[in-house]
Protein backbone atom coordinates (compact mmCIF):
# COMPACT_ATOMS: atom_id res chain seq x y z
CA UNK A 1 0.00 0.00 0.00
CA UNK A 2 1.46 3.30 -0.74
CA UNK A 3 2.29 5.77 1.78
CA UNK A 4 1.41 9.03 1.36
CA UNK A 5 3.96 12.12 2.09
CA UNK A 6 1.49 14.78 1.44
CA UNK A 7 -1.92 14.78 0.14
CA UNK A 8 -4.74 17.39 -0.77
CA UNK A 9 -8.42 17.04 -1.41
CA UNK A 10 -10.22 19.47 -3.38
CA UNK A 11 -8.59 22.44 -1.99
CA UNK A 12 -9.65 25.64 -2.61
CA UNK A 13 -8.57 29.45 -2.26
CA UNK A 14 -10.97 32.09 -2.87
CA UNK A 15 -10.11 35.55 -3.08
CA UNK A 16 -13.45 37.90 -3.52
CA UNK A 17 -14.58 36.86 -6.74
CA UNK A 18 -11.38 34.92 -7.91
CA UNK A 19 -10.49 31.38 -7.25
CA UNK A 20 -6.52 30.96 -7.41
CA UNK A 21 -6.28 27.15 -6.17
CA UNK A 22 -9.40 25.71 -7.70
CA UNK A 23 -10.38 22.15 -6.07
CA UNK A 24 -6.73 20.33 -6.25
CA UNK A 25 -6.26 16.83 -5.53
CA UNK A 26 -2.70 15.98 -4.79
CA UNK A 27 -1.31 12.41 -3.94
CA UNK A 28 2.35 12.68 -3.71
CA UNK A 29 3.78 9.22 -2.60
CA UNK A 30 6.89 9.46 0.19
CA UNK A 31 10.74 9.62 -1.32
CA UNK A 32 9.54 11.35 -4.26
CA UNK A 33 10.41 14.92 -6.06
CA UNK A 34 7.53 16.34 -7.47
CA UNK A 35 7.06 19.52 -9.94
CA UNK A 36 4.43 21.79 -9.92
CA UNK A 37 4.79 23.73 -13.05
CA UNK A 38 2.03 26.08 -14.82
CA UNK A 39 2.50 29.24 -16.35
CA UNK A 40 2.42 33.07 -14.50
CA UNK A 41 -0.65 32.93 -12.24
CA UNK A 42 -1.57 29.73 -12.30
CA UNK A 43 -1.91 29.64 -8.64
CA UNK A 44 1.56 27.41 -7.83
CA UNK A 45 2.45 30.09 -4.99
CA UNK A 46 -0.79 29.59 -3.62
CA UNK A 47 -1.32 25.98 -3.36
CA UNK A 48 1.73 26.21 -1.44
CA UNK A 49 0.62 29.10 1.14
CA UNK A 50 -2.42 27.19 1.70
CA UNK A 51 -0.54 23.86 2.12
CA UNK A 52 2.08 25.59 4.45
CA UNK A 53 -0.84 27.38 6.45
CA UNK A 54 0.16 31.02 5.23
CA UNK A 55 -3.64 31.46 3.78
CA UNK A 56 -6.53 29.57 5.13
CA UNK A 57 -8.23 27.23 2.79
CA UNK A 58 -11.31 28.33 1.78
CA UNK A 59 -12.46 25.03 1.40
CA UNK A 60 -10.40 21.16 0.78
CA UNK A 61 -7.77 19.14 3.04
CA UNK A 62 -4.44 18.58 3.36
CA UNK A 63 -2.51 15.61 4.75
CA UNK A 64 0.62 15.13 6.11
CA UNK A 65 1.54 11.67 6.66
CA UNK A 66 -1.65 11.09 6.89
CA UNK A 67 -2.54 13.64 9.55
CA UNK A 68 -4.81 16.14 8.79
CA UNK A 69 -3.23 19.42 8.90
CA UNK A 70 -6.20 21.82 7.37
CA UNK A 71 -6.63 23.98 10.46
CA UNK A 72 -3.24 23.49 12.36
CA UNK A 73 -1.38 27.17 12.11
CA UNK A 74 2.19 27.37 10.24
CA UNK A 75 4.52 26.54 13.19
CA UNK A 76 2.37 23.43 14.28
CA UNK A 77 2.51 22.27 10.37
CA UNK A 78 6.57 22.69 10.61
CA UNK A 79 6.52 20.79 14.15
CA UNK A 80 4.41 18.22 12.05
CA UNK A 81 6.87 17.63 9.28
CA UNK A 82 6.60 20.47 7.06
CA UNK A 83 9.26 22.64 6.15
CA UNK A 84 9.27 25.18 2.92
CA UNK A 85 11.80 27.98 1.39
CA UNK A 86 10.37 31.17 -0.74
CA UNK A 87 11.42 32.24 -4.11
CA UNK A 88 13.32 35.51 -2.47
CA UNK A 89 15.20 33.64 0.20
CA UNK A 90 13.56 34.86 3.66
CA UNK A 91 17.23 35.02 5.72
CA UNK A 92 17.92 37.55 8.54
CA UNK A 93 21.05 39.02 6.90
CA UNK A 94 22.59 40.69 10.25
CA UNK A 95 22.64 37.69 12.00
CA UNK A 96 25.07 34.84 11.56
CA UNK A 97 24.81 31.72 9.21
CA UNK A 98 24.89 30.03 12.71
CA UNK A 99 21.79 31.86 13.89
CA UNK A 100 19.46 31.80 10.51
CA UNK A 101 19.80 27.97 10.63
CA UNK A 102 18.64 27.63 14.55
CA UNK A 103 15.71 29.98 14.14
CA UNK A 104 14.51 26.62 12.11
CA UNK A 105 16.05 24.49 14.69
CA UNK A 106 13.79 26.28 17.65
CA UNK A 107 10.45 26.73 15.19
CA UNK A 108 10.09 23.05 14.56
CA UNK A 109 10.20 21.67 17.71
CA UNK A 110 10.37 21.83 21.38
CA UNK A 111 13.36 23.51 23.69
CA UNK A 112 14.00 20.65 25.56
CA UNK A 113 13.96 18.46 22.07
CA UNK A 114 16.27 20.69 20.49
CA UNK A 115 18.68 21.10 22.85
CA UNK A 116 19.16 18.19 25.26
CA UNK A 117 21.53 15.23 23.88
CA UNK A 118 24.32 12.58 24.43
CA UNK A 119 27.20 15.43 24.24
CA UNK A 120 25.02 17.61 26.09
CA UNK A 121 22.89 20.71 25.33
CA UNK A 122 25.48 23.09 23.35
CA UNK A 123 27.60 20.73 22.04
CA UNK A 124 24.43 18.94 20.32
CA UNK A 125 23.12 22.05 18.58
CA UNK A 126 26.13 23.19 17.48
CA UNK A 127 26.85 20.04 15.67
CA UNK A 128 23.54 19.77 14.06
CA UNK A 129 23.75 23.23 13.25
CA UNK A 130 26.76 23.05 11.17
CA UNK A 131 26.10 19.85 10.13
CA UNK A 132 23.17 21.09 8.29
CA UNK A 133 25.63 24.07 6.57
CA UNK A 134 27.94 21.72 5.50
CA UNK A 135 25.39 19.76 3.57
CA UNK A 136 24.27 22.75 1.66
CA UNK A 137 28.21 23.56 1.14
CA UNK A 138 28.09 26.71 3.69
CA UNK A 139 30.55 28.34 5.47
CA UNK A 140 30.75 26.48 9.28
CA UNK A 141 32.13 29.50 10.95
CA UNK A 142 30.08 30.95 13.52
CA UNK A 143 30.79 34.23 12.82
CA UNK A 144 29.75 34.10 9.35
CA UNK A 145 27.12 36.48 8.38
CA UNK A 146 24.15 35.69 6.06
CA UNK A 147 24.10 39.44 4.80
CA UNK A 148 27.70 38.65 2.50
CA UNK A 149 26.40 35.48 1.05
CA UNK A 150 25.82 35.38 -2.85
CA UNK A 151 22.14 35.16 -3.61
CA UNK A 152 21.98 31.03 -4.47
CA UNK A 153 24.09 30.63 -1.23
CA UNK A 154 20.98 32.44 0.52
CA UNK A 155 18.63 30.43 -1.17
CA UNK A 156 21.15 27.46 0.13
CA UNK A 157 20.52 28.86 3.68
CA UNK A 158 17.37 28.93 3.28
CA UNK A 159 17.01 25.10 2.59
CA UNK A 160 19.58 24.27 5.20
CA UNK A 161 17.03 26.11 7.75
CA UNK A 162 14.26 24.35 6.67
CA UNK A 163 16.06 20.97 6.91
CA UNK A 164 16.98 21.20 10.72
CA UNK A 165 13.50 21.32 11.74
CA UNK A 166 13.38 17.77 10.18
CA UNK A 167 10.79 17.62 7.98
CA UNK A 168 9.38 14.37 6.10
CA UNK A 169 8.23 17.15 3.50
CA UNK A 170 10.11 20.24 1.71
CA UNK A 171 8.50 22.55 -0.28
CA UNK A 172 10.74 24.48 -2.68
CA UNK A 173 9.29 27.87 -4.46
CA UNK A 174 11.43 28.16 -7.63
CA UNK A 175 14.90 27.24 -5.74
CA UNK A 176 16.62 27.73 -9.42
CA UNK A 177 15.39 31.46 -10.00
CA UNK A 178 17.92 33.48 -10.65
CA UNK A 179 20.71 31.09 -10.26
CA UNK A 180 23.22 30.56 -12.84
CA UNK A 181 23.86 27.28 -14.91
CA UNK A 182 26.42 25.91 -11.85
CA UNK A 183 24.69 26.31 -9.33
CA UNK A 184 21.46 25.34 -10.83
CA UNK A 185 23.63 21.85 -11.18
CA UNK A 186 24.71 22.48 -7.61
CA UNK A 187 21.00 22.97 -6.41
CA UNK A 188 19.96 19.39 -8.28
CA UNK A 189 22.95 17.44 -6.90
CA UNK A 190 21.56 18.69 -3.32
CA UNK A 191 17.99 17.99 -4.09
CA UNK A 192 18.91 14.20 -4.79
CA UNK A 193 20.85 13.77 -1.96
CA UNK A 194 17.81 15.83 0.50
CA UNK A 195 15.00 12.56 -0.60
CA UNK A 196 18.38 10.15 -0.14
CA UNK A 197 18.25 11.35 3.58
CA UNK A 198 14.05 10.06 3.65
CA UNK A 199 12.84 13.98 2.74
CA UNK A 200 9.76 14.07 0.18
CA UNK A 201 10.36 16.99 -1.92
CA UNK A 202 8.02 19.32 -3.92
CA UNK A 203 8.79 21.94 -5.97
CA UNK A 204 7.97 24.70 -8.03
CA UNK A 205 10.01 25.85 -10.73
CA UNK A 206 9.95 27.72 -13.78
CA UNK A 207 12.96 26.52 -15.14
CA UNK A 208 11.81 23.17 -17.37
CA UNK A 209 15.39 22.08 -17.67
CA UNK A 210 15.43 21.28 -13.77
CA UNK A 211 11.65 20.26 -13.39
CA UNK A 212 12.28 17.62 -16.57
CA UNK A 213 15.40 16.33 -15.34
CA UNK A 214 14.98 16.23 -11.61
CA UNK A 215 11.53 15.11 -10.83
CA UNK A 216 10.18 12.13 -10.43
CA UNK A 217 6.48 12.95 -11.57
CA UNK A 218 5.32 16.84 -12.53
CA UNK A 219 1.96 18.18 -11.40
CA UNK A 220 0.49 21.09 -14.11
CA UNK A 221 -1.49 23.75 -12.67
CA UNK A 222 -3.47 26.53 -14.81
CA UNK A 223 -6.11 28.99 -13.61
CA UNK A 224 -6.44 27.01 -10.39
CA UNK A 225 -6.84 23.90 -11.38
CA UNK A 226 -4.88 21.16 -11.89
CA UNK A 227 -5.06 20.04 -15.83
CA UNK A 228 -2.10 17.35 -16.14
CA UNK A 229 0.10 14.66 -13.41
CA UNK A 230 2.67 12.48 -15.08
CA UNK A 231 6.22 11.91 -15.45
CA UNK A 232 8.41 14.59 -17.71
CA UNK A 233 7.33 12.23 -20.86
CA UNK A 234 3.44 12.52 -20.16
CA UNK A 235 3.48 16.09 -19.01
CA UNK A 236 5.29 17.06 -22.39
CA UNK A 237 3.04 16.07 -24.42
CA UNK A 238 -0.34 16.52 -23.40
CA UNK A 239 -2.42 18.58 -25.40
CA UNK A 240 -3.76 20.84 -22.17
CA UNK A 241 0.09 21.73 -21.47
CA UNK A 242 0.64 22.48 -24.45
CA UNK A 243 -2.20 24.86 -25.28
CA UNK A 244 -2.24 26.46 -21.47
CA UNK A 245 1.88 27.31 -22.18
CA UNK A 246 1.36 27.81 -25.50
CA UNK A 247 -1.82 30.77 -25.11
CA UNK A 248 -4.66 28.04 -25.87
CA UNK A 249 -7.96 27.12 -24.17
CA UNK A 250 -7.14 25.27 -21.31
CA UNK A 251 -10.76 24.98 -19.87
CA UNK A 252 -14.24 24.75 -20.21
CA UNK A 253 -16.30 28.08 -21.73
CA UNK A 254 -18.29 29.36 -19.20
Amino acid sequence: MTEWALETAGLTKRFSGLVAVDGVDLRIPKGEIRGVVGPNGAGKTTLFNLISGLYVASSGAVKVSGRDITTAPPHTRAAMGLGRTYQTPHIFPELSLFDNVAVGLAGARTLREATFGRRGPREAVVAELQEALDFMHLPTSLGALAGTLSFGAQKRLEIARALVGRPSVLMLDEPAAGLNRSEIDELAVLVRAIRERGVTVVLIEHNMRVVMGLCDRITVLDFGKKIAEGTADEVRADPLVIAAYLGGVTHAPV
